[in-house]
């Protein structure tokens, strides 16, 4: 075959696989934005809280941020080869970050505990 060839048919199998991707991402990230965004109207028409309302706008973003972060470590996993192995460290770390820091969100968050849950006041 000829070089052309090869890479022409190379490059349309990296960019069908990374389509497939960003519209697999796409799609779920659409799907949690669209449920946030009506839970957080929900709050805010029946009068609640606006604390839940803000935990739940953090929580999103901290997640859509990550969550998009790691779908560009994707794309420069899926067209950098030689990067392989660095770029799976980076996005298993990605990967690991929101349920790593939602937690400390939320207990930094806490109203009843005005002080870090680190100090003592």
């Amino acid at each position: 075959m000829d070089l052309f060839v090869t890479f022409f048919i190379l490059t349309s199998i990296y960019m069908s696989i990374v389509f497939l991707r960003f519209s697999h991402d796409a799609t779920f990230i659409s799907i949690m934005i669209w449920t946030s965004v009506s839970m957080v109207i929900l709050l805010h028409r029946g009068h609640a809280e606006t604390r839940a309302a803000h935990t739940i706008l953090m929580l999103v973003v901290t997640f859509v941020a990550l969550y998009l972060l790691n779908f560009i470590c994707i794309i420069f996993h899926t067209i950098l080869t030689d990067w392989g192995l660095l770029l799976r460290h980076v996005d298993e770390a990605l990967t690991a970050g929101f349920p790593t820091i939602s937690p400390f969100l939320l207990i930094f968050r806490d109203p009843k505990d005005p002080c870090s849950v680190l100090f003592n006041c």
